[in-house]
C-alpha cells in the first residue's frame, strides 16, 4: 500500500503546477517489499526490512525530478516492486504489472515508452546500474535542458561531473552561446542538497590566519568535486571578507555577498538588506554589487559599466568574466567564458534560472572553475570546465596566495 498526503489524479501522467511538491510530505508503505524496493532505490543507508514512512518533501524528490523546477511538465516515475503484479507509482495510481521489473522511469517529454535501461533520459535524470545482487537502479536527478538563448541553436543539456556520491551526482555542467557571433561560455550547476561548499581565504589575500586558508587539504581530497575563483583583489573588490570570527576586510553595507553557514550552505544577497551577520554564518566573502536580483538584471549593467564592475585589459567590455548565482530552489549556477559584458553574464546567470547572483572575477587568467574525481587507487584528478582556463586545476589543492570557493560532497 502507498499513502500519499497530496490527493492523486487518474490516469497515468499527472501534471502538478509549481508549489504543489510542498504539500507532499512523506509516503508510509505498509508492504515490506515495496518497502525495501523503495529504499533500494531512493534512500540512503541499508533497505528498510518492514512498512516505514519515508519523508521525502526534500531528498526523493529531488532526484525523482524536481517538480517544483519542472513546473507544469509532466512527469510520471513508477517504482515497481519485486514481487509480480505489485507497482506503487509516484504522482499516479496503483498500476499491476506483469512481472517483476526494477524501477522504470518516464520523464518530461518522453513519449516514445520506458527510456533504455541505466541511459540518459531525455529530459531529467539518470539511472545508475545495480551496485550488487540486492541493490536496485539509483534515479538520479539532473538539471533540464534549457532552450538555447539565440534563435536556431540547440538546446544545453546537462552532464555530470566530479566523484559521484551516494545520492547520486551533485555537480553538472552544460555550455550555451550567449548571443548570436559569441563563444560558448561555461555553466556549472551545483545541488547543494548533496554537496557542501567552504570559502577559503588566499595565503596572502585578504591578509591575516583564518581556519581555511591557501589550499585544499589532503584530507578533503576524497570528497572534492569542484574548486572556483573568488572575487576581486580586496583593494578594487568595494567589499570585506570575514570567517569564523575574524574580520580579514570589513563588510560592506550593500556589497554583493558569498554567504557560507555552518553546515556548508551557500547563500548569495546585498548584506545588510538580504543577508546579515548570525551566529551561523562561517564565511563572508563580498565583491562589487549584486549583478542580478530578484530575478532581474542590475541596470547598473549599462550605466558606466568600466567603472563599476571592473577595467578589463584593454579596457573590453566583453572579456573573460565569471559569476555565480543561486536559484529558487537553493541551488548554485556558475557561469563563466570569454566575449561576456556585465549584461550578457546577468544575462547568461538568469537563464541558468538565478533570482540572485554576482560577479566573481574578470581577465584571462582569473576565469577559473575546475572538476575533480577521486578514486582510493589512483587519487584526485582535475579537469578544468573549459581547455582555454590559465591555471591547472592543481592550484587549488596546493598553496595559492588568492581566495577561493571549493565544493564537496556531503557526507
Amino acid at each position: 500500500m502507498l499513502e500519499l498526503k497530496l490527493p492523486l489524479k487518474p490516469g497515468p501522467t499527472v501534471a502538478y503546477p509549481s508549489g504543489t511538491l510542498h504539500h507532499l510530505s512523506r509516503i508510509l508503505i505498509a508492504d515490506p517489499a515495496l518497502a525495501w524496493d523503495f529504499s533500494s532505490a531512493f534512500c540512503h543507508g541499508p533497505p528498510r526490512t518492514g512498512p516505514a514512512t519515508f519523508p521525502i518533501h526534500r531528498d526523493v524528490p529531488q532526484r525523482m525530478g524536481h517538480l517544483e523546477e519542472m513546473r507544469s511538465k509532466k512527469i510520471t516515475i513508477h517504482l515497481v516492486a519485486k514481487m509480480a503484479g505489485v507497482a506503487a507509482a509516484i504522482g499516479t495510481s496503483m498500476l499491476p504489472v506483469a512481472s517483476a521489473t526494477p524501477v522504470a522511469a518516464n520523464l518530461g517529454r518522453h513519449s516514445r515508452g520506458q527510456p533504455p535501461p541505466y541511459a540518459r533520459f531525455v529530459n531529467h535524470g539518470y539511472l545508475r546500474p545495480p551496485q550488487g545482487p540486492f541493490s536496485y537502479p539509483q534515479l538520479w536527478y539532473s538539471p533540464p535542458p534549457r532552450q538555447s538563448m539565440v534563435s536556431g541553436y540547440p538546446e544545453s543539456t546537462y552532464s555530470p561531473l566530479g566523484t559521484e556520491g551516494k545520492g547520486g551526482y551533485a555537480l553538472f555542467s552544460t555550455a550555451v552561446v550567449p548571443y548570436a557571433g559569441a563563444q560558448p561560455v561555461a555553466v556549472a550547476w551545483i545541488d547543494q542538497q548533496h554537496a557542501s561548499v567552504q570559502i577559503y581565504a588566499g595565503t596572502s589575500q585578504p591578509g591575516g590566519s583564518f581556519p581555511y586558508q591557501g589550499e585544499v587539504p589532503p584530507s578533503g581530497f576524497p570528497s572534492l568535486i569542484a574548486a572556483f575563483e573568488g572575487g576581486f583583489q580586496f583593494a578594487v573588490a568595494n567589499g570585506g571578507f570575514y570567517q569564523a570570527g575574524t574580520v580579514g576586510i570589513p563588510l560592506r553595507s550593500g556589497a554583493a555577498s558569498l554567504v557560507e553557514y555552518d553546515g556548508g550552505t551557500l547563500d548569495i544577497g546585498s548584506w545588510g538588506s538580504e543577508l546579515s551577520m548570525t551566529p551561523q554564518v562561517q564565511t563572508v566573502r563580498q565583491n562589487l554589487y549584486l549583478l542580478v536580483d530578484g530575478g532581474q538584471l542590475n541596470p547598473l549593467v549599462y550605466s558606466n559599466p568600466l567603472v563599476t564592475w571592473g577595467y578589463s585589459l584593454g579596457n573590453l567590455l566583453a572579456t573573460w568574466r565569471s559569476g555565480i548565482g543561486i536559484t529558487k530552489n537553493g541551488n548554485l549556477v556558475w557561469v563563466g567564458g570569454p566575449g561576456l559584458s556585465p549584461a550578457d553574464l546577468g544575462n547568461v546567470l538568469l537563464w541558468a534560472g538565478a533570482i540572485r547572483g554576482m560577479q566573481l572575477d574578470i581577465n584571462p587568467a582569473w576565469v577559473n572553475f575546475a572538476s575533480y574525481t577521486y578514486s582510493p587507487a589512483s587519487g584526485i584528478s582535475g579537469t578544468n570546465l573549459m581547455p582555454a582556463m590559465y591555471f591547472p586545476p592543481t592550484h587549488y589543492l596546493a598553496p595559492f596566495w588568492r581566495d577561493f570557493v571549493a565544493v564537496s560532497l556531503r557526507q
